[in-house]
């Protein structure tokens, strides 16, 4: 199977990169981080979209491409617009031409926060320029025959030093964390399972939406804290409280996985998950 990343620099696309070549050939992009290996793909630009998918004639792209800053996102709109919504838009339409599978990755940004648990079948309810942009970058792979979406709420995971490991490296280099409130209830995926959960929802020949979580729901202020205790290294957290917020955070962003779970799929405990983790840092 030939597999296109777009946005194969980021914390995802790098894990995505290192599994999925193991048994399948793969092509990565980036725009604006260069990385090893990686083509540089303006993924803005509708026409060396079409070009690019085109000469590499994939069986799967995956678009990973965002601005995942809920704050930038409200601090440039077109922006937001530009790289969520018009690039997913682009890129679905080239795939549609050229029959390819497309696996987008979306965001439990899209409702509201104030219930949780949310199945796949509710109507979407986002409350900030993040979530609007998600949403309409959705609508646009559910038109297509081979599309499939699949709804994140939290990532972790580790790729290697000098490499993006998200809020791992954070840690690791004693930058700030900045958390709207603590008690924001998030459900922890374990990068390594969606590489996994992405080739086998694509052999299934499965479309439309699918929720991808961690089995775990914890307030985030206990995430980060076992992060800290896995590497033995603590953080500078610093709570901003929702009034001195730009963008409020989801009280409880959590998603139903019932649907994944019923066709055999599972993913890690955080317990779990970071043991895998630990694994990775010794072995590195």
């Amino acid at each position: 199977m030939k597999v296109v990343i777009l946005g194969a620099s980021g914390l995802l696309g790098t894990k995505l990169m290192d599994i999925l070549s193991v048994e399948h050939e793969v092509i990565g992009t980036y725009l604006n981080t260069p990385s090893k290996g990686l083509q540089i793909l303006d993924v803005t630009n509708k026409q060396k979209v079409e070009e690019f998918l085109r000469r590499e004639s994939p069986d799967v792209v995956i678009n990973t491409v965002a601005l995942t800053s809920s704050v930038a996102c409200e601090r440039k709109p077109s922006l937001a617009k530009k790289l969520n919504y018009e690039t997913a838009k682009n890129v679905s339409r080239v795939c549609q031409k050229l029959d390819a599978y497309l696996v987008f990755t979306s965001s439990s940004y899209v409702f509201d926060g104030k219930g949780g648990s949310y199945k796949e079948n509710e109507r979407p309810h986002p409350i900030n320029q993040y979530g609007e942009t998600k949403v309409m970058a959705e609508k646009e792979v559910l038109n297509l025959q081979k599309g499939l979406i699949l709804r994140i709420d939290a990532i972790y995971g580790y790729n290697g030093k000098k490499k993006n490991n998200g809020i791992l490296n954070n840690i690791f280099s004693n930058k700030q964390i900045f958390l709207g409130s603590p008690n924001q209830v998030r459900q922890p995926l374990l990068i390594d399972d969606l590489a996994g959960i992405i080739i086998s929802l694509v052999k299934k020949k499965q479309k439309g939406i699918f929720n991808i979580a961690g089995p775990d729901k914890l307030p985030m202020l206990n995430f980060i804290k076992k992060l800290e205790k896995l590497i033995r290294k603590e953080s500078k957290i610093s709570i901003l409280g929702e009034k001195n917020l730009l963008v409020k955070p989801l009280k409880n962003s959590t998603l139903d996985i019932s649907k994944i779970n019923k066709l055999g799929i599972k993913t890690h405990s955080l317990k779990d998950g970071l043991n895998i983790v630990k694994q990775q840092l010794i072995s590195s």
